[in-house]
């Protein structure tokens, strides 16, 4: 395996091998990522200068058969938060660069001069991308399969990653093809944006680099484990994400009109129910996987009413931040604007929080989906009316002059009311990424530990504790690359172990698993505090404590002291 480094402002490219000696050898995906960003980037850089640098890994264990185990992790110093970031995203590409040797690539210096990057056989080549310039990452896939006739994967901005907008995110093909899946959060399609970096394209190989120290050990770990997921996630499987909705809104916990309240009227217009039938209805898909080791299949492909497409990976975050919290009821017009999100490359969460402060301050009707497409066209041409919104909530919110703005350390809060998940609260107010429920995501009935009461979901007790094991638990699986639905607990600590010791020869134990995820989180704190951000900004917005939500008449009331102490038991 090797880590391949991309000097953009002088164009030279240079390979390192990773062998038993390398800091590389034991670090993958989001471990990875971290390490590069809190070694080699100056905390207090300028997130969109010379000294920033863009990572994009896999995981330890991708290239192999383990269930969703090709997960990317893409980081960098974040332009939203100003401090440490990995966004997590599927496709293809992770395991076509596994398969050729790639562990990560590394973008180092600035550039204007747009272009792509070609890898192929483990060798990599700059050439030019201005055939791509201004083009969607809809367009930009096509063009890119068109050319090189092959199943490529593609890693691609947007043009709000090329104005360098602080909500910009980065594509990935899925497998049927479409720019669907995101490295979304923080705004790294800006960093890619000041790299000149348009593109990322991989071909597939014959053969594969990967190499096992147990083969027949690893997959005797891997393949019962799939099965039961198959098996346990039949419903999710067939619904996806957005199976929640509707659970979510019974809950009094979805937001809606700026998080001003936690259910909707029109509800039953957008739930993951009614997402299926007009999906069957129209010769849609679901039940797709979102990369190729994928066995829960919770994916989808949205048609309209002709049949034609609209969108792929219509998620219950998409669905919920420009659906309930506009007061927009017509999933027609959320696939639209999930759909014009993907292609600008834009943050779809980040994007529903910014039209909702926009909504409030009267700038935009509630619910009026014409507009909210309107200002996504305007990213795209890179207007003022585009900037304003296309650089995120806080950026927006306080020109406007809203002083409800949902968000913590200048990253939008996602689509679950504080309120009322006090467990995902406090993963927004303490994680190293900022507000980003896939840090640890406290969902309705979760656990970190079966043979722990972690309280009712409302119920503050114990929620400290939920979140900072699924936060630990959470980094483990970015670090193999494997996706978080496969479940962030304890139990699962001595799988990620067998696989790591079955593929590499190591002999790690599940505590030795967790003190690896301890370090990852260890490191990206430190990296934040010399950058500014101190736990002792570990909170919400004061409007979650002192304003109720209907209907549950619900405050946010999690000690503060508590948020800022929560990383103290790292050292224990």
């Amino acid at each position: 395996m090797k880590v391949i480094r991309v000097n953009v402002s002088d164009g030279n490219i240079v390979h390192e091998a990773i062998n038993v000696d390398s800091k590389f050898y034991r670090v993958g995906g989001r471990a990875l990522t971290s390490l590069v960003v809190s070694k080699e980037v100056p905390p207090k850089c300028d997130p969109l200068g010379e000294k920033n640098k863009l990572i994009i890994s896999n995981g330890l264990i991708t290239g192999g058969s383990a269930a969703c185990s090709a997960r990317t992790s893409i980081g960098a110093k974040s332009p939203l938060t100003k401090g440490i970031k990995e966004a997590n995203t599927g496709g293809n590409s992770a395991m076509i660069l596994a398969r050729q040797g790639v562990r990560a690539l590394i973008f180092e210096g600035i550039s204007d001069i747009l272009r792509v990057l070609v890898i192929k056989d483990g060798n990599a080549e700059l050439i030019p991308g201005d055939f791509l310039k201004g083009k969607g990452t809809y367009e930009t896939a096509e063009i890119l399969k068109e050319k090189y006739e092959e199943k490529i994967g593609v890693y691609s901005i947007g043009p709000a990653g090329e104005f360098k907008m602080k909500a910009a995110s980065i594509s990935s093909i899925d497998l049927e093809g479409y720019p669907s899946r995101h490295a979304a959060r923080g705004g790294l399609g800006a960093v890619m944006g000041s790299k000149g970096i348009k593109a990322v394209i991989s071909f597939p190989s014959k053969t594969s680099e990967i190499k096992f120290h147990d083969f027949d050990g690893f997959t005797k770990v891997a393949r019962p484990f799939a099965k039961n997921l198959v098996e346990t996630r039949e419903k999710f499987s067939t619904y996806g994400t957005a199976i929640m909705i509707d659970l979510m809104n019974s809950l009094g916990g979805l937001p809606t009109k700026n998080f001003s309240s936690g259910s909707f009227d029109k509800i039953q217009n957008i739930t993951g129910q009614k997402l299926i039938e007009l999906i069957q209805e129209r010769g849609g898909k679901n039940r797709l996987a979102c990369s190729p080791t994928c066995v829960i299949r919770c994916s989808n492909l949205y048609n309209d009413k002709n049949g034609n497409h609209i969108t792929s990976s219509f998620e219950y975050e998409t669905i919920v931040m420009n659906g309930s919290n506009l007061l927009i009821g017509d999933l027609d017009e959320l696939a639209q604007i999930d759909h014009l999100c993907d292609d600008v490359g834009v943050d779809t969460i980040e994007f529903g929080a910014t039209m909702g402060v926009a909504m409030e301050s009267g700038k935009i009707k509630w619910g009026d989906a014409e507009a909210v497409k309107s200002v996504l066209n305007e990213i795209r041409n890179g207007s003022k009316t585009g900037f304003l919104y296309g650089n995120g909530v806080v950026h927006a919110g306080t020109i406007l002059g809203v002083k409800r703005i949902p968000q913590v350390k200048g990253q939008a809060i996602s689509a679950y009311d504080p309120r009322v998940f006090k467990a995902m609260a406090v993963t927004f107010s303490t994680s190293p990424m900022g507000a980003d429920h896939t840090a640890g995501a406290a969902i309705y009935g979760r656990k970190a530990r079966a043979d722990k009461n972690y309280g009712e979901l409302i119920d503050p007790n114990m929620k400290i504790e939920l979140s900072y094991e699924l936060q630990i638990f959470t980094a483990v699986l970015d670090a193999i690359g494997c996706c978080y639905f496969i479940g962030p607990s304890w139990e699962n600590m001595s799988y990620a172990a067998n696989l790591l010791n079955t593929m590499y020869g190591w002999n790690m134990s599940a505590d030795d698993v967790i003190e690896f995820g301890k370090e990852i989180i260890k490191r990206e704190l430190e990296f934040n505090r010399q950058a500014g951000l101190s736990e002792d900004m570990n909170d919400l917005p004061e409007f979650f404590r002192t304003e109720s939500s209907e209907p549950t008449g619900l405050t946010f009331n999690i000690r503060k002291e508590d948020l800022v102490s929560i990383w103290k038991k790292l050292e224990e």
